[in-house]
């Protein structure tokens, strides 16, 4: 397994992995037109190029033989203190180990960066993510609403010092 900083390049594979994973991940949580709506914003083209663009953003890709494995998006929002926008992985490599290897990836970027802090945002009701983050050391912190096309969901506010 290897990860890596995404290019524009990789604008399409990710615009791909980041509507497949998020619907895999969710699907059901919402009415079929919510999540189409939320896809087709969060996940467009001229977006995600955007994001890959701006220079407080980087994505990481962990891939291996057979393709990509996941990924995930740091967004620096201060000196000290970024933002784990995104963090995916493909059905097929969870309890592989594969999102161990991007979660130290991903905060070994952000220590080289110089931040000093990293929060997230996790669904209340995905308990399989927060049991993941609290094994790296993130804590709740508060609650504030995610929407999901026009479906107001809570996310539940994690971080941790770096």
């Amino acid at each position: 397994m290897q990860t890596r900083i995404a290019t524009l390049a990789d604008l399409d594979l990710l615009v791909d992995l980041g509507r497949r994973t998020f619907f895999e991940t969710f699907v059901g949580t919402c009415t079929d037109a919510d999540m189409e709506l939320f896809l087709d914003t969060s996940y467009a083209p001229e977006k995600v190029a955007s994001e890959l663009s701006d220079p407080q953003s980087r994505f990481f890709i962990l891939e291996d033989s057979t393709g990509p494995l996941g990924y995930s998006r740091l967004l620096g929002e201060s000196p000290d203190r970024v933002e784990l926008v995104r963090f995916y992985m493909e059905l097929r490599a969870i309890g592989t180990g594969a999102a161990h290897s991007l979660m130290e990836a991903t905060l070994a970027h952000a220590r080289e960066n110089q931040y000093k802090e990293i929060h997230l945002g996790v669904w209340e009701h995905n308990v399989r993510a927060q049991k993941f983050y609290s094994k790296w050391g993130f804590e709740k912190t508060g609650e504030k609403v995610f929407m999901v096309g026009t479906d107001p969901q809570v996310d539940w506010s994690y971080e941790r010092q770096l």
